[in-house]
């Protein structure tokens, strides 16, 4: 392709790659399997987050009521990128909004690292913060794929990268504790940086663009249902961080060593991440409605056994149940938003800044019951 090919009016500011021709961009396959990939590397980086922070927190915080704020900072700091993430997309292309995430967890893998280590906490709810904003990033890696030309069905692929990705976990924490001793969730901590580290190499390699799935723009969904479905996703949200944020305070209670307790979150997010993409590769999907209504369910009953547990087996069956309900009620708000039309950057803005703020009401009352 010469010069003289390239259409001007095609170009954006920092896009100097979108005046090429659409041939130009990488296969939908080998690019989904580098969104996905990414995803799986950025739920890997964040279950060893979930399962070293509130334990580092714990251990450095100089009051036990604030033990739980850097938990809670990695979701505001989410719930504050996903605009800047959603326009960057637009803007300047998923390789740079991608690489820009994962640089953001390379930083705060290191910083909570050696906050650990040093027993500071202010520096750790700094590269708390910085974690959750590269989580945050790496949430659009569903949108990505979703707004591919395998549509809804990208998505459940990349929630798939996300469930293999977790089972990693316990053994990358186990030899941490081997390597580090009494230093393993600062271990724990700055292997997740490293996870980061690798997601921002494969984020410089993803093209700026998939296919559109039709060549026919299609309209943004109806207002009423997306909001429906936000404030369901929303719900939904709220209840799982409620349980996630006591998830390795209540095990270590119960007696449950800090390795394991890496194990039982990182199976916990397998049953997050694995069900909306085996029902999608069955083709045996449920309707949004259904498949909402019954994670919902399937999330009260997971929060009751948890709430009447006292045994490390019902805590782990509790988040198991939990984890799959939140799964079938993500597959049922991607087929929502997507079936219904093509989303705008502001309305999966919107859509996951709601999610992500409920997230963090939970993580805020979960120390209050």
């Amino acid at each position: 392709m010469s010069y003289a090919d390239l259409d001007p009016a095609a170009g954006r500011a920092g896009r100097l790659d979108c005046v090429c021709a659409p041939g130009e961009e990488a296969k939908g396959g080998e690019a989904l399997v580098r969104l996905t990939t990414g995803f799986g590397l950025a739920i890997l980086a964040q279950t060893l987050v979930l399962a070293a922070l509130p334990l580092a927190a714990a251990a450095t915080a100089p009051r036990p009521a604030l033990a739980g704020v850097p938990y809670a900072l990695t979701l505001l700091g989410a719930a504050l990128a996903t605009f800047p993430a959603s326009f960057l997309l637009d803007a300047f292309g998923r390789r740079a909004a991608f690489s820009l995430g994962a640089s953001l967890g390379v930083a705060g893998g290191a910083l909570s690292a050696w906050s650990a280590m040093r027993g500071l906490f202010a520096p750790l709810c700094i590269g708390a913060l910085w974690l959750g904003l590269a989580h945050g990033f790496a949430l659009f890696y569903r949108h990505a794929a979703a707004a591919g030309a395998q549509g809804a069905r990208g998505g459940a692929v990349v929630f798939a990268g996300g469930a293999l990705a977790a089972l990693f976990a316990p053994g990358l924490m186990w030899l941490a504790g081997e390597i580090a001793g009494p230093f393993a969730d600062a271990a724990t901590l700055a292997a997740a940086g490293l996870v980061d580290l690798v997601a921002l190499v494969i984020a410089v390699t993803l093209p700026h663009a998939l296919a559109p799935a039709q060549s026919e723009p299609r309209s943004a969904p109806a207002l009423s249902g997306f909001a429906a479905a936000t404030i369901i996703g929303a719900i939904a949200w709220f209840v799982m961080t409620l349980l996630m944020a006591r998830a390795a305070p209540t095990l270590v209670a119960c007696g449950v060593a800090s390795a394991a307790v890496g194990g039982v979150i990182a199976w916990h997010l397998v049953a997050m991440y694995a069900p909306a993409a085996i029902i999608r590769f069955a083709g045996s999907e449920p309707s949004p409605v259904v498949a909402l209504v019954t994670g919902l369910a399937l999330l009260v009953i997971g929060a009751a056994l948890f709430s009447t547990g006292a045994a490390a087996a019902s805590i782990g069956l509790a988040l198991a149940c939990a984890g799959v309900g939140w799964s079938l009620a993500n597959a049922g708000l991607m087929q929502w938003l997507y079936g219904e039309g093509a989303p705008t950057r502001l309305m999966l803005a919107g859509h996951d800044f709601a999610l992500l703020s409920a997230a963090l009401a939970g993580a805020l009352l979960a120390p209050l019951i």
